[in-house]
């Protein structure tokens, strides 16, 4: 005989609002790489040729990381809104049982 199948649903929305918190998380982590790429002018020197491209530099370097911390909000949002929709998934399937087992509790009489 097969195992019955458990799901623990309040797990489910546990690990739901644990992605939501990293995605928020990431989100505000975002606003201080973005900000981090705010540099005064001459702040790697004043040399013509090597301080334009440190500068080039570090702005690929905000702009790959504000890329990646956008990514990874993203996913966690996905995340989030897929364990969400796996755990209504799993109360509306318990509903429809309880409601099956009812119906036939009382078409059998009982």
């Amino acid at each position: 005989m097969a195992a019955d199948i458990e799901v623990d649903v309040t797990a489910v929305k546990r690990l739901e609002a644990a992605a939501t918190g990293v995605a928020n998380a990431l989100g505000a982590l975002e606003s201080r790489v973005v900000a981090a790429g705010d540099l005064p002018d001459g702040a790697f020197g004043h040399l013509p040729f090597a301080s334009d491209m440190l500068r080039a530099k570090y702005a690929e370097q905000v702009a790959d990381g504000t890329t990646l911390f956008r990514a990874g909000q993203d996913a966690f949002t996905r995340v989030g809104a897929a364990l969400g929709s796996t755990a209504e998934s799993y109360e509306r399937n318990e509903q429809d049982i309880d409601s099956g087992f009812r119906t036939l509790r009382e078409g059998m009489g009982r």
